[in-house]
């Protein structure tokens, strides 16, 4: 009996630890410092970086299983060449978005049900966040949802630093970080949910659109949001893709012989149909007229290009086009593994897929090493594993293959 009360004191702390803010937690600690974390004199900025970039390096002593292989952790460098954050132990590869309007974050590490976040922006200054079970991601350059708490999810603005708890139904919305990047939002009209519940039940749903004050500006008509850009949102009503405005407004309904590829992109969006089995990529207007020919694919690039890709005798080759269908690249680029096809890409100078670089803006190729991509590339930076001269290495390199930063490869 004596023991008693000691023992629900115990219990008492392990459950307040348990269920305490993870933001709190993590300041009381402190990363455990290694020597696998890259230093500041190993990196070597060339002129003329203007972004953070990222170094990947091995942790010691990490638990590994038959199921998954080791995989690098990542150090976040300013642009200056100094080591602002790194990850810590996870048990998969820790998630780093792409840099969008100023900012990006990355997944640092786990806890218990919660994950550590930091968010940088392009002077390298980071803010470090904590989010329950995943639940991480960012809208739109300085605007992030994330759930500092169970069941609270919350907007946060990096470069205010101020939060707006959402409430009702809308408390639970979370976009898992793995998924960020796949839907674009518009965080001054964002969606919501209209759940329809008899007895308890969950019996049907429908999806509005509210502005940061909670006002609805759309009533709930749609069943699933694709994403937004340019004014328009892209939903599905009864199975079908439609564009609508902020107030609801249907301002175009493509035909159910095309699928939608995309969002609106430069004043038009991509679609794709199929003929005799093959299937074929075009570009469509707001009037739903095809402004472009018939291509084996096609991809929307960053800067309101598309990268299109033709089907010879001699193989699959691509080049950079316009919105009008005009070429914009003097050079064809030619796919030597046509089944990375729908993984083609450009970012920064570099043409590439999930796994390789296939050329440079110039078609040049930068690593002419075998190499595997260890993330995307930055806007200006690539994070690889290569081998030279009969040795595996990773490391980081400018677009123009330029080293930064190289390790041994364990």
């Amino acid at each position: 009996m004596r023991l008693a009360k000691p023992f629900h004191t115990i219990l008492t702390l392990c459950l307040a630890l348990l269920f305490m803010p993870h933001a709190v937690q993590a300041e009381q600690q402190s990363a455990p410092q290694s020597d696998a974390i890259p230093k500041d004199r190993e990196i070597q900025v060339p002129p003329g970086l203007t972004e953070p970039f990222f170094v990947p390096f091995m942790l010691p002593n990490q638990d590994w299983d038959k199921f998954r292989k080791p995989f690098p952790s990542f150090a976040l460098v300013s642009p200056a060449g100094k080591v602002m954050s790194h990850q810590t132990y996870s048990e998969w590869p820790g998630y780093i978005s792409p840099f969008r309007n100023g900012y990006g974050f990355f997944q640092t590490g786990t806890q218990f049900k919660f994950s550590e976040y930091v968010i940088y922006d392009k002077q390298g200054n980071i803010q470090e966040k904590a989010s329950y079970d995943h639940s991480f991601s960012q809208l739109d350059g300085e605007w992030f949802l994330f759930q500092p708490q169970v069941g609270q999810s919350t907007f946060y603005n990096a470069r205010t630093k101020a939060s707006k708890p959402l409430a009702g139904e809308e408390q639970w919305w979370s976009i898992p970080d793995q998924f960020t990047g796949k839907v674009t939002y518009d965080a001054q009209h964002y969606p919501f949910v209209k759940n329809n519940v008899v007895n308890g039940a969950l019996i049907s749903y429908k999806l509005g659109l509210k502005d940061m004050n909670g006002k609805v500006t759309c009533p709930p008509i749609f069943d699933e949001y694709m994403g937004y850009s340019e004014g328009l949102h892209r939903v599905k009503i009864s199975g079908m893709t439609h564009f609508i405005t902020h107030e609801g407004k249907v301002v175009l309904k493509p035909s159910r012989n095309y699928k939608v590829e995309s969002n609106f992109h430069s004043g038009v969006f991509i679609v794709s149909g199929k003929k005799d089995q093959d299937e074929f990529y075009l570009l469509m207007d707001k009037k739903g007229a095809f402004v472009s020919k018939k291509y084996a694919f096609l991809k929307e690039t960053s800067d309101g290009q598309f990268l299109a890709v033709s089907k010879t005798k001699d193989g699959y080759f691509f080049q950079k086009i316009n919105a009008q269908d005009m070429p914009t690249t003097t050079l064809h680029y030619k796919m030597d593994r046509p089944e990375e096809l729908k993984q083609l890409r450009q970012t920064g100078k570099l043409f590439h897929t999930d796994t390789h670089i296939v050329a440079d803006m110039l078609n040049r190729q930068p690593f002419p090493f075998p190499h595997k991509l260890l993330t995307p590339p930055r806007n200006e930076t690539v994070a690889i594993e290569y081998t030279a001269a009969g040795l595996k290495r990773m490391g980081t390199f400018s677009h123009e293959g330029r080293q930064i930063y190289s390790r041994p490869a364990k």
